[in-house]
């Protein structure tokens, strides 16, 4: 009889705790998979951060930060946009009693034109400008004179890569605006849709010099965006 009743007892408990040993070894196998899978995530996002060229780079008031390394000639949409934006309202923005500057001996130009001339290679300065010069009125250079030039930007695509990886197009629908602020009355509008060609160019290492004059400031402060406006052709909007 007490045989028979052990043999009962045994029976019973040894399903329990072959199932405890079951389960225990399930939880095992889930826990190594988890730690499998953390380690191959780890990995992968240290693959993708070593693939992205993901480097530190230390500012001047000694804090650290993670960049992404870009090829030399890379220039961001945006930076792009800005130069764009920034040549119209160079090239068109001045007033009366505007600096002029003489190219050459000959040409005169409001001085904001001819920092926006330095936005274009060579060149396109010397076809463009001599184009340009005509249409700025010499009244403009008069000290009591009270007209007023401003370009209104209406449309400005997104850069358009060309072929050569280092360029792109953009297209830009604006308005050139004389207004004579003395009688407060618009002047003149001319249509000044462009097709620009910006290319990427050196940026200088040297910080702009605090003797410069605003002019010259003005052209450092242009020439830091490593962009130049290679080809100008007119935008059928």
């Amino acid at each position: 009889m007490f045989n028979h009743k052990s043999q009962n007892k045994l029976s019973q408990i040894a399903p329990a705790s072959k199932e405890k040993i079951v389960l225990g070894q399930l939880a095992l196998a889930i826990a190594f998979s988890l730690l499998a899978f953390s380690s191959c995530s780890t990995a992968s996002s240290y693959r993708k951060l070593a693939n992205s060229k993901i480097t530190t780079v230390q500012l001047n008031n000694g804090d650290a930060i993670l960049a992404e390394v870009k090829p030399g000639n890379y220039r961001s949409p945006e930076s792009i946009s800005e130069f764009a934006k920034k040549w119209y309202a160079l090239m068109l923005g001045w007033s009366g009693g505007e600096m002029a500057v003489k190219l050459n001996g000959q040409l005169t130009i409001p001085a904001n034109s001819y920092a926006a001339a330095q936005m274009m290679d060579t060149q396109l300065q010397k076809a463009f400008l001599q184009e340009f010069s005509q249409l700025v009125p010499s009244s403009v250079f008069a000290e009591n004179n009270q007209l007023k030039s401003s370009a209104r930007v209406r449309y400005l695509s997104e850069p358009v890569p060309v072929t050569k990886q280092d360029s792109w197009t953009v297209n830009v629908v604006a308005d050139w605006i004389l207004f004579d602020s003395a009688t407060n009355t618009e002047i003149k509008t001319v249509t000044f849709n462009k097709v620009l060609t910006i290319k990427a160019a050196a940026i200088p290492s040297k910080p702009i010099a605090e003797e410069s004059n605003s002019l010259q400031q003005l052209i450092e402060s242009i020439r830091a965006y490593g962009l130049e406006i290679t080809n100008i052709e007119e935008f059928e909007a």
